[in-house]
C-alpha cells in the first residue's frame, strides 16, 4: 500500500517540481527530480504488473481507488451491476474513441489551375487505421497543392490522455451507478 501512496501522491508531486524546476533553472534540483521521476516510474511499472498479475493485491487496491464496500449480499449484487454498466460504458466510449481516431475527413480548395472538371472546391473522406504510430508520413504533391478550408484527422488527445480519461470514466461511471442503485 505505500507503494501506492507514492505512485498516487508521486505524480502531483512531480509535476510541481517540474513547473518548480522550469522557473528556477537551478541545474542540482534538476538532477535530483530526474532521479525522482525514475524511481516514480520504476515503482509505477512494479505496480502496473503486480496489479495483472496478483488477483489479491489488484482487488485491494482497486477497492480503495474506486470506494467499492460491499458490505452484504445486497451490496455485492448492486457492485457486480455497477460493475457491468461501467464496462459496457467503457466499451461504448471506446467505439466511439476508435471511431473518431480512424476517421478523415477534409473540405479544401484547389488552385485554379488544379481544378477538377472546372471546380475548385472538394470534399474527402477517409479511414486511417494503423497498428503503429507513423511518424514519417509522406504527403503526395496533390494533397499539399490543395488549400484546407476543414480538416479532421483523428483525435487531438494523445494516447496518455485518452488512457487517463478512460480510467477516471471508469471510476466515475461506477460511482455514479452505485449511487443511483443504493437510492
Amino acid at each position: 500500500m505505500i507503494i501506492l501512496r507514492i505512485f498516487l501522491c508521486g505524480l502531483p508531486v512531480l509535476a510541481g517540481i517540474a513547473v518548480f524546476n522550469h522557473f528556477s533553472g537551478v541545474r542540482a534540483l534538476y538532477n535530483m527530480s530526474g532521479f525522482l521521476f525514475a524511481i516514480w516510474m520504476i515503482l509505477s511499472v512494479y505496480l502496473g504488473i503486480r496489479l495483472v498479475v496478483s488477483g489479491d493485491f489488484r482487488d485491494r487496491v482497486l477497492v480503495r481507488l474506486t470506494f467499492i464496500r460491499e458490505r452484504d449480499e445486497r451490496e455485492v449484487l448492486l457492485t457486480g451491476k455497477a460493475t457491468k454498466t461501467a464496462l459496457m460504458t467503457s466499451m461504448a466510449v471506446l467505439i466511439l474513441l476508435f471511431c473518431l481516431s480512424c476517421f478523415q475527413v477534409s473540405f479544401f480548395k484547389l488552385p485554379a489551375d488544379k481544378a477538377i472538371d472546372g471546380k475548385t472546391r472538394g470534399f474527402s473522406l477517409g479511414l486511417n487505421f494503423s497498428l503503429f504510430n507513423d511518424q514519417g508520413k509522406k504527403i503526395s504533391e496533390e494533397v499539399s497543392d490543395r488549400y484546407n478550408v476543414f480538416s479532421y484527422n483523428g483525435l487531438p488527445l494523445s494516447s496518455s490522455t485518452v488512457i487517463l480519461l478512460l480510467i477516471a470514466w471508469q471510476i466515475i461511471s461506477y460511482n455514479c451507478v452505485m449511487k443511483r442503485l443504493t437510492r
